[in-house]
Protein backbone atom coordinates (compact mmCIF):
# COMPACT_ATOMS: atom_id res chain seq x y z
CA UNK A 1 0.00 0.00 0.00
CA UNK A 2 1.17 3.58 -0.96
CA UNK A 3 1.65 5.78 2.34
CA UNK A 4 2.22 8.79 0.68
CA UNK A 5 -0.86 10.95 -0.77
CA UNK A 6 1.52 12.85 -3.47
CA UNK A 7 1.17 11.35 -7.04
CA UNK A 8 4.73 11.17 -7.76
CA UNK A 9 6.06 9.41 -4.75
CA UNK A 10 5.40 5.98 -3.77
CA UNK A 11 6.27 5.10 0.20
CA UNK A 12 6.06 1.67 1.25
CA UNK A 13 6.72 -0.71 3.65
CA UNK A 14 8.37 -4.34 3.54
CA UNK A 15 9.17 -6.72 5.40
CA UNK A 16 11.07 -9.68 4.91
CA UNK A 17 9.99 -12.71 7.27
CA UNK A 18 9.71 -16.58 8.39
CA UNK A 19 6.72 -18.06 6.54
CA UNK A 20 5.51 -21.53 5.23
CA UNK A 21 3.73 -22.39 1.63
CA UNK A 22 2.50 -25.71 -0.22
CA UNK A 23 5.24 -26.39 -2.95
CA UNK A 24 3.73 -30.31 -2.96
CA UNK A 25 0.30 -30.73 -1.94
CA UNK A 26 -0.21 -31.58 1.89
CA UNK A 27 3.38 -30.85 2.45
CA UNK A 28 4.52 -27.45 4.12
CA UNK A 29 8.08 -25.83 3.46
CA UNK A 30 9.57 -23.55 5.36
CA UNK A 31 10.12 -20.61 3.67
CA UNK A 32 11.31 -16.68 3.64
CA UNK A 33 8.96 -14.28 2.25
CA UNK A 34 8.57 -10.42 1.72
CA UNK A 35 5.28 -8.91 3.30
CA UNK A 36 3.80 -5.58 2.59
CA UNK A 37 4.34 -4.44 6.34
CA UNK A 38 1.89 -1.43 6.17
CA UNK A 39 -1.29 -3.86 6.35
CA UNK A 40 -1.67 -5.71 9.61
CA UNK A 41 -1.95 -9.14 9.30
CA UNK A 42 -0.41 -9.39 5.26
CA UNK A 43 0.60 -12.29 4.76
CA UNK A 44 3.86 -12.91 2.70
CA UNK A 45 4.29 -14.93 0.03
CA UNK A 46 6.59 -16.34 -2.87
CA UNK A 47 7.22 -14.12 -5.00
CA UNK A 48 6.78 -10.84 -2.52
CA UNK A 49 4.69 -8.09 -3.74
CA UNK A 50 4.80 -6.17 -6.95
CA UNK A 51 6.34 -2.56 -6.83
CA UNK A 52 4.45 -1.02 -9.47
CA UNK A 53 5.27 2.62 -10.19
CA UNK A 54 5.60 4.47 -13.09
CA UNK A 55 8.33 6.20 -14.80
CA UNK A 56 10.28 8.96 -12.96
CA UNK A 57 8.42 8.36 -9.59
CA UNK A 58 10.46 8.91 -6.36
CA UNK A 59 10.45 5.39 -4.11
CA UNK A 60 10.99 4.98 -1.00
CA UNK A 61 10.98 1.64 0.97
CA UNK A 62 10.96 1.30 4.44
CA UNK A 63 12.54 -2.21 5.14
CA UNK A 64 12.51 -4.32 8.41
CA UNK A 65 14.10 -7.51 8.43
CA UNK A 66 12.49 -10.03 10.65
CA UNK A 67 14.40 -12.93 9.63
CA UNK A 68 17.20 -14.83 12.00
CA UNK A 69 20.07 -13.62 9.29
CA UNK A 70 21.02 -10.04 8.04
CA UNK A 71 20.06 -9.54 4.65
CA UNK A 72 19.54 -6.54 1.80
CA UNK A 73 17.92 -5.86 -0.81
CA UNK A 74 19.36 -4.90 -4.33
CA UNK A 75 16.76 -3.60 -6.88
CA UNK A 76 18.42 -5.55 -9.79
CA UNK A 77 17.96 -3.55 -12.95
CA UNK A 78 17.08 -0.54 -11.52
CA UNK A 79 19.63 2.16 -11.98
CA UNK A 80 19.50 3.36 -8.92
CA UNK A 81 21.90 5.50 -6.44
CA UNK A 82 24.90 3.73 -5.48
CA UNK A 83 23.89 3.89 -1.73
CA UNK A 84 20.35 2.20 -2.37
CA UNK A 85 22.23 -0.71 -4.38
CA UNK A 86 21.86 -3.20 -1.28
CA UNK A 87 25.19 -4.50 -1.86
CA UNK A 88 27.77 -5.52 1.28
CA UNK A 89 29.92 -2.20 -0.15
CA UNK A 90 27.48 0.20 -0.33
CA UNK A 91 25.60 -0.97 3.04
CA UNK A 92 25.87 -2.44 6.24
CA UNK A 93 23.64 -5.45 5.76
CA UNK A 94 20.60 -5.18 7.98
CA UNK A 95 20.50 -7.43 11.17
CA UNK A 96 17.61 -9.20 12.46
CA UNK A 97 15.24 -6.52 14.11
CA UNK A 98 16.34 -4.06 12.22
CA UNK A 99 15.38 -1.56 9.47
CA UNK A 100 16.59 -0.19 6.66
CA UNK A 101 15.33 2.61 4.32
CA UNK A 102 15.99 2.83 0.30
CA UNK A 103 14.89 5.78 -1.36
CA UNK A 104 15.51 6.23 -5.59
CA UNK A 105 14.12 7.65 -8.56
CA UNK A 106 12.62 5.28 -11.06
CA UNK A 107 14.41 6.76 -14.41
CA UNK A 108 13.67 4.18 -16.79
CA UNK A 109 10.49 2.30 -18.09
CA UNK A 110 10.99 -1.70 -17.49
CA UNK A 111 10.61 -5.06 -15.60
CA UNK A 112 12.69 -4.91 -12.86
CA UNK A 113 13.00 -7.26 -9.51
CA UNK A 114 14.42 -7.34 -5.99
CA UNK A 115 16.42 -9.70 -3.90
CA UNK A 116 19.12 -9.98 -1.11
CA UNK A 117 22.97 -9.36 -2.12
CA UNK A 118 23.73 -11.59 1.21
CA UNK A 119 24.32 -15.10 0.89
CA UNK A 120 22.06 -14.80 -2.24
CA UNK A 121 22.70 -17.98 -3.29
CA UNK A 122 21.04 -19.16 -0.23
CA UNK A 123 17.86 -16.78 0.54
CA UNK A 124 17.01 -16.06 -2.99
CA UNK A 125 16.30 -20.01 -3.09
CA UNK A 126 14.50 -19.78 0.16
CA UNK A 127 12.00 -17.33 -1.73
CA UNK A 128 13.26 -13.37 -0.80
CA UNK A 129 12.50 -11.86 -3.82
CA UNK A 130 9.85 -10.18 -5.82
CA UNK A 131 9.14 -7.58 -9.12
CA UNK A 132 9.12 -4.10 -10.58
CA UNK A 133 7.15 -2.59 -13.12
CA UNK A 134 8.23 1.03 -13.97
CA UNK A 135 5.57 1.73 -16.35
CA UNK A 136 6.05 4.43 -19.46
CA UNK A 137 6.87 5.33 -22.80
CA UNK A 138 4.34 3.39 -25.20
CA UNK A 139 1.71 0.91 -24.23
CA UNK A 140 0.79 -1.88 -26.37
CA UNK A 141 -3.21 -2.96 -26.42
CA UNK A 142 -3.42 -6.33 -25.05
CA UNK A 143 -6.46 -7.73 -22.81
CA UNK A 144 -3.92 -8.87 -19.86
CA UNK A 145 -0.83 -8.25 -18.76
CA UNK A 146 1.04 -11.14 -17.09
CA UNK A 147 4.15 -10.88 -14.70
CA UNK A 148 6.09 -14.55 -14.69
CA UNK A 149 8.70 -15.31 -12.36
CA UNK A 150 9.99 -18.68 -13.30
CA UNK A 151 12.11 -20.46 -10.24
CA UNK A 152 12.93 -23.99 -9.92
CA UNK A 153 13.88 -25.57 -6.34
CA UNK A 154 15.58 -28.53 -4.81
CA UNK A 155 12.67 -30.07 -2.31
CA UNK A 156 12.90 -33.06 0.02
CA UNK A 157 10.34 -35.96 -0.47
CA UNK A 158 8.73 -34.45 2.77
CA UNK A 159 8.34 -31.04 0.82
CA UNK A 160 10.59 -29.09 2.42
CA UNK A 161 13.83 -27.02 1.10
CA UNK A 162 16.82 -29.27 0.37
CA UNK A 163 19.60 -27.66 2.88
CA UNK A 164 22.40 -30.11 0.83
CA UNK A 165 24.72 -28.23 -1.33
CA UNK A 166 26.64 -30.74 -2.93
CA UNK A 167 29.73 -29.93 -5.30
CA UNK A 168 27.27 -30.11 -8.84
CA UNK A 169 25.06 -28.00 -6.90
CA UNK A 170 27.81 -25.52 -7.13
CA UNK A 171 29.48 -26.05 -10.16
CA UNK A 172 26.21 -26.02 -12.20
CA UNK A 173 24.10 -23.56 -10.23
CA UNK A 174 21.73 -25.43 -7.96
CA UNK A 175 18.90 -26.62 -10.24
CA UNK A 176 16.13 -27.86 -8.45
CA UNK A 177 13.72 -30.79 -9.21
CA UNK A 178 10.70 -28.60 -8.96
CA UNK A 179 9.93 -26.00 -11.31
CA UNK A 180 7.72 -22.61 -10.08
CA UNK A 181 6.00 -19.81 -12.03
CA UNK A 182 4.74 -17.42 -10.02
CA UNK A 183 5.72 -19.50 -6.58
CA UNK A 184 3.46 -22.35 -7.82
CA UNK A 185 4.28 -25.88 -9.29
CA UNK A 186 2.24 -26.50 -12.61
CA UNK A 187 0.80 -23.25 -12.37
CA UNK A 188 -2.68 -22.60 -14.92
CA UNK A 189 -4.87 -19.37 -15.74
CA UNK A 190 -7.37 -18.93 -17.77
CA UNK A 191 -7.11 -17.00 -21.21
CA UNK A 192 -9.63 -15.66 -24.18
CA UNK A 193 -8.84 -17.41 -27.25
CA UNK A 194 -8.05 -15.02 -29.80
CA UNK A 195 -7.11 -12.03 -27.27
CA UNK A 196 -3.51 -10.61 -27.38
CA UNK A 197 -1.71 -10.69 -23.60
CA UNK A 198 1.94 -9.54 -22.70
CA UNK A 199 4.08 -11.45 -20.60
CA UNK A 200 7.06 -9.89 -18.33
CA UNK A 201 9.21 -12.52 -17.72
CA UNK A 202 11.80 -12.55 -14.96
CA UNK A 203 14.13 -15.47 -14.22
CA UNK A 204 14.66 -15.59 -10.31
CA UNK A 205 16.26 -19.17 -10.74
CA UNK A 206 20.04 -19.58 -8.83
CA UNK A 207 21.17 -21.57 -12.03
CA UNK A 208 18.48 -22.82 -14.64
CA UNK A 209 17.98 -21.42 -18.10
CA UNK A 210 14.76 -21.23 -19.39
CA UNK A 211 15.01 -21.77 -23.06
CA UNK A 212 10.88 -20.84 -23.74
CA UNK A 213 8.68 -22.74 -26.58
CA UNK A 214 4.90 -21.99 -26.43
CA UNK A 215 4.28 -25.41 -28.60
CA UNK A 216 5.91 -23.72 -31.98
CA UNK A 217 3.93 -20.33 -31.29
CA UNK A 218 5.66 -17.12 -32.17
CA UNK A 219 6.64 -15.17 -29.64
CA UNK A 220 7.08 -11.11 -29.89
CA UNK A 221 9.77 -9.85 -27.82
CA UNK A 222 9.34 -5.86 -27.63
CA UNK A 223 11.58 -5.42 -24.80
CA UNK A 224 14.84 -6.55 -23.04
CA UNK A 225 15.92 -5.61 -19.12
CA UNK A 226 16.23 -1.71 -19.90
CA UNK A 227 12.80 -1.32 -21.77
CA UNK A 228 11.46 -1.40 -24.92
CA UNK A 229 13.39 -2.33 -27.88
CA UNK A 230 13.36 0.27 -31.17
CA UNK A 231 11.92 -2.98 -33.29
CA UNK A 232 9.95 -5.95 -32.02
CA UNK A 233 11.01 -9.41 -33.22
CA UNK A 234 9.50 -12.71 -33.28
CA UNK A 235 10.92 -16.30 -31.97
CA UNK A 236 9.39 -19.33 -31.55
CA UNK A 237 12.20 -19.84 -28.94
CA UNK A 238 13.65 -17.49 -26.18
CA UNK A 239 16.55 -18.04 -23.68
CA UNK A 240 16.25 -16.73 -20.80
CA UNK A 241 19.60 -16.87 -18.79
CA UNK A 242 19.49 -16.27 -14.30
CA UNK A 243 18.80 -12.07 -14.25
CA UNK A 244 17.49 -11.73 -17.07
CA UNK A 245 13.83 -10.25 -18.42
CA UNK A 246 12.02 -10.29 -21.21
CA UNK A 247 8.49 -8.37 -22.55
CA UNK A 248 6.29 -10.64 -24.81
CA UNK A 249 3.30 -10.07 -26.68
CA UNK A 250 1.71 -13.54 -27.13
CA UNK A 251 -1.53 -13.85 -29.69
CA UNK A 252 -3.86 -16.16 -28.05
CA UNK A 253 -4.66 -18.07 -30.96
CA UNK A 254 -7.14 -21.35 -30.34
CA UNK A 255 -10.46 -22.02 -29.53
CA UNK A 256 -12.41 -22.28 -26.41
CA UNK A 257 -11.76 -25.39 -24.55
CA UNK A 258 -7.98 -25.39 -25.84
CA UNK A 259 -5.08 -25.45 -23.44
CA UNK A 260 -1.82 -23.59 -24.53
CA UNK A 261 1.56 -24.72 -22.53
CA UNK A 262 4.73 -22.64 -21.87
CA UNK A 263 7.44 -25.17 -21.51
CA UNK A 264 11.44 -25.14 -21.35
CA UNK A 265 13.43 -26.86 -24.06
CA UNK A 266 16.98 -28.12 -23.56
CA UNK A 267 19.77 -25.75 -23.80
CA UNK A 268 23.30 -27.18 -24.02
CA UNK A 269 25.26 -24.51 -21.37
CA UNK A 270 28.15 -26.58 -20.76
CA UNK A 271 29.49 -29.90 -18.52
CA UNK A 272 27.11 -32.38 -20.36
CA UNK A 273 23.95 -31.53 -18.37
CA UNK A 274 21.28 -33.96 -19.47
CA UNK A 275 18.61 -33.78 -21.45
CA UNK A 276 15.34 -34.17 -19.53
CA UNK A 277 13.05 -33.30 -22.83
CA UNK A 278 10.54 -30.52 -22.50
CA UNK A 279 9.34 -29.65 -18.94
CA UNK A 280 5.92 -27.82 -18.62
CA UNK A 281 6.07 -24.25 -17.23
CA UNK A 282 2.70 -22.56 -17.22
CA UNK A 283 -0.65 -23.33 -19.07
CA UNK A 284 -3.15 -21.31 -20.11
CA UNK A 285 -6.84 -22.95 -20.75
CA UNK A 286 -8.67 -20.90 -22.94
CA UNK A 287 -12.46 -20.57 -21.74
CA UNK A 288 -14.00 -18.11 -24.14
CA UNK A 289 -13.86 -16.02 -27.32
CA UNK A 290 -11.76 -13.05 -26.47
CA UNK A 291 -11.80 -9.42 -28.57
CA UNK A 292 -9.61 -9.38 -31.57
CA UNK A 293 -6.60 -7.49 -30.89
CA UNK A 294 -6.15 -3.95 -31.80
CA UNK A 295 -3.48 -2.91 -33.79
CA UNK A 296 0.39 -2.80 -32.65
CA UNK A 297 2.09 0.45 -32.54
CA UNK A 298 3.97 1.42 -35.30
CA UNK A 299 6.76 3.54 -32.73
CA UNK A 300 8.29 1.45 -29.46
CA UNK A 301 11.46 2.16 -27.81
CA UNK A 302 13.65 4.69 -27.92
CA UNK A 303 17.09 3.61 -28.28
CA UNK A 304 20.23 5.50 -29.77
CA UNK A 305 23.52 3.29 -30.26
CA UNK A 306 26.29 4.56 -27.72
CA UNK A 307 29.35 5.93 -29.52
CA UNK A 308 32.18 4.21 -29.53
CA UNK A 309 35.71 4.17 -31.88
CA UNK A 310 38.92 3.15 -31.42
CA UNK A 311 40.28 5.99 -28.64
CA UNK A 312 36.74 4.23 -26.49
CA UNK A 313 38.91 2.85 -23.59
CA UNK A 314 38.68 -1.40 -23.49
CA UNK A 315 38.61 -3.20 -20.14
CA UNK A 316 39.06 -6.89 -20.21
CA UNK A 317 37.80 -9.38 -17.79
CA UNK A 318 38.21 -12.97 -18.19
CA UNK A 319 35.96 -15.39 -16.18
CA UNK A 320 37.50 -19.00 -14.93
CA UNK A 321 36.81 -21.78 -12.97
CA UNK A 322 37.88 -24.77 -11.28
CA UNK A 323 36.62 -27.77 -10.80
CA UNK A 324 36.81 -30.24 -7.62
CA UNK A 325 35.50 -30.96 -3.97
CA UNK A 326 35.07 -27.32 -3.65
CA UNK A 327 34.55 -25.51 -6.90
CA UNK A 328 35.72 -21.86 -7.37
CA UNK A 329 35.32 -18.55 -9.72
CA UNK A 330 37.32 -16.00 -10.69
CA UNK A 331 37.52 -12.76 -12.59
CA UNK A 332 40.85 -11.84 -14.27
CA UNK A 333 42.12 -14.78 -11.98
CA UNK A 334 40.56 -13.15 -8.54
CA UNK A 335 38.53 -14.44 -6.21
CA UNK A 336 35.81 -12.14 -4.76
CA UNK A 337 36.51 -10.29 -2.17
CA UNK A 338 39.81 -10.54 -2.73
CA UNK A 339 39.31 -8.17 -5.82
CA UNK A 340 41.38 -5.42 -7.57
CA UNK A 341 38.81 -2.33 -8.29
CA UNK A 342 38.20 -1.42 -11.52
CA UNK A 343 38.33 2.47 -11.38
CA UNK A 344 36.66 4.70 -14.08
CA UNK A 345 34.89 8.24 -14.44
CA UNK A 346 31.38 8.33 -13.89
CA UNK A 347 29.66 9.82 -17.14
CA UNK A 348 32.30 8.16 -19.46
CA UNK A 349 31.68 5.23 -22.18
CA UNK A 350 34.35 2.06 -22.64
CA UNK A 351 34.34 -1.17 -23.91
CA UNK A 352 33.90 -4.23 -21.86
CA UNK A 353 35.59 -7.28 -23.54
CA UNK A 354 34.84 -10.48 -21.60
CA UNK A 355 36.00 -13.62 -22.14
CA UNK A 356 34.49 -16.45 -20.91
CA UNK A 357 37.35 -19.42 -20.67
CA UNK A 358 34.92 -21.97 -18.74
CA UNK A 359 33.27 -24.79 -19.98
CA UNK A 360 30.25 -23.38 -18.93
CA UNK A 361 28.06 -20.00 -19.91
CA UNK A 362 28.03 -17.94 -17.63
CA UNK A 363 24.78 -14.70 -17.24
CA UNK A 364 27.00 -11.70 -16.32
CA UNK A 365 24.97 -8.52 -14.37
CA UNK A 366 26.57 -4.82 -13.92
CA UNK A 367 24.56 -3.13 -11.32
CA UNK A 368 23.61 0.65 -11.52
CA UNK A 369 23.60 1.14 -15.43
CA UNK A 370 22.76 -0.22 -18.78
CA UNK A 371 25.01 -1.72 -21.79
CA UNK A 372 24.53 -2.28 -25.19
CA UNK A 373 25.90 -5.84 -26.54
CA UNK A 374 28.33 -5.09 -29.35
CA UNK A 375 29.31 -8.21 -30.57
CA UNK A 376 29.33 -11.67 -29.59
CA UNK A 377 31.73 -14.21 -31.19
CA UNK A 378 32.80 -11.09 -33.79
CA UNK A 379 29.24 -11.21 -34.33
CA UNK A 380 27.02 -7.85 -33.76
CA UNK A 381 23.62 -8.89 -32.75
CA UNK A 382 20.35 -7.80 -34.94
CA UNK A 383 18.43 -6.05 -31.98
CA UNK A 384 19.46 -3.04 -30.28
CA UNK A 385 18.73 -2.23 -26.91
CA UNK A 386 19.45 -1.70 -23.38
CA UNK A 387 20.89 -5.05 -20.78
CA UNK A 388 22.25 -5.12 -17.75
CA UNK A 389 22.43 -9.07 -17.76
CA UNK A 390 23.97 -11.21 -20.73
CA UNK A 391 25.01 -14.56 -21.16
CA UNK A 392 28.44 -15.47 -22.31
CA UNK A 393 28.10 -18.40 -23.75
CA UNK A 394 31.19 -20.38 -23.19
CA UNK A 395 34.85 -21.05 -24.40
CA UNK A 396 33.13 -17.11 -26.30
CA UNK A 397 34.27 -13.70 -26.30
CA UNK A 398 31.60 -10.47 -25.53
CA UNK A 399 31.35 -7.32 -26.12
CA UNK A 400 29.54 -4.36 -24.82
CA UNK A 401 29.33 -0.63 -24.63
CA UNK A 402 28.53 0.85 -21.26
CA UNK A 403 28.16 4.76 -20.56
CA UNK A 404 29.33 4.60 -16.88
CA UNK A 405 26.45 5.73 -14.20
CA UNK A 406 26.38 7.58 -10.86
CA UNK A 407 29.80 7.64 -8.77
CA UNK A 408 30.19 4.92 -6.08
CA UNK A 409 31.23 1.33 -5.80
CA UNK A 410 29.31 -1.05 -8.42
CA UNK A 411 29.07 -4.43 -8.37
CA UNK A 412 29.26 -6.74 -11.45
CA UNK A 413 29.41 -10.84 -11.31
CA UNK A 414 28.02 -14.13 -12.71
CA UNK A 415 24.17 -14.09 -11.90
CA UNK A 416 24.75 -18.17 -11.53
CA UNK A 417 24.44 -17.52 -7.81
CA UNK A 418 26.54 -20.40 -6.48
CA UNK A 419 29.48 -19.03 -8.65
CA UNK A 420 28.63 -14.89 -7.19
CA UNK A 421 29.03 -16.27 -3.83
CA UNK A 422 32.35 -18.33 -4.84
CA UNK A 423 34.45 -15.74 -6.27
CA UNK A 424 32.91 -14.49 -9.25
CA UNK A 425 31.92 -10.67 -9.01
CA UNK A 426 34.48 -7.51 -9.18
CA UNK A 427 33.75 -4.08 -8.16
CA UNK A 428 33.51 -1.31 -10.44
CA UNK A 429 34.84 1.94 -8.77
CA UNK A 430 33.61 5.45 -10.44
CA UNK A 431 34.82 8.68 -9.82
CA UNK A 432 32.74 11.84 -9.76
CA UNK A 433 31.89 13.43 -12.65
CA UNK A 434 28.78 14.56 -14.87
CA UNK A 435 26.46 11.88 -15.07
CA UNK A 436 24.90 11.63 -18.62
CA UNK A 437 21.81 10.05 -18.94
CA UNK A 438 21.07 6.47 -20.60
CA UNK A 439 17.98 6.40 -22.76
CA UNK A 440 17.30 10.20 -22.98
CA UNK A 441 13.40 9.24 -21.91
CA UNK A 442 11.09 12.34 -20.61
CA UNK A 443 10.58 11.66 -17.10
CA UNK A 444 6.92 11.62 -15.86
CA UNK A 445 5.27 11.49 -12.37
CA UNK A 446 1.75 9.92 -12.61
CA UNK A 447 0.01 8.17 -10.01
CA UNK A 448 1.45 4.95 -8.42
CA UNK A 449 0.54 1.53 -7.00
CA UNK A 450 1.84 -1.14 -4.66
CA UNK A 451 0.04 -4.45 -5.28
CA UNK A 452 0.53 -8.01 -5.49
CA UNK A 453 1.47 -9.80 -8.71
CA UNK A 454 -1.04 -11.18 -11.14
CA UNK A 455 -1.94 -13.98 -10.05
CA UNK A 456 -1.50 -17.99 -11.23
CA UNK A 457 -3.53 -20.38 -9.80
CA UNK A 458 -4.62 -18.12 -6.33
Amino acid sequence: MDLDPDPGVVEVELVASAFQVEYLEGKLADVWVYRDGSLEGAAGGVPGPLLDVNQGDHVVVHFRNDLPEETTIHWHGLRVPNAADGTPTTQLAVAPGETFTYEFDAPDAGTFWYHPHVASDVQIERGLYGPIVVRGGVEPNVAVERILMLDDIKLEATGQLSTETDPLDIMLGRQGNVRLVNGHVDATARASAGSRERWRIVNAANGRYFNLTLLGRELLVIGWDGGLLTEPYATERLLVAPGERYDLLVDIAGSAGDTLTLQTLHYDRGHNIPDPGPLDLFSLELTNEGDPPGPLPTEWGSVEPLAVDDSTPILDLVLTEEEGADPSFFINGERFPDVTPTEATAGTTAIWSIRNDAEMDHPFHLHGMFFQVLDVAGVPPDQLGWKDTVNIPQQTTLRFAVRYGEPGRWMYHCHILEHAERGMMGELALSTARVQADSGASLVRPTVTFARPSSIGR
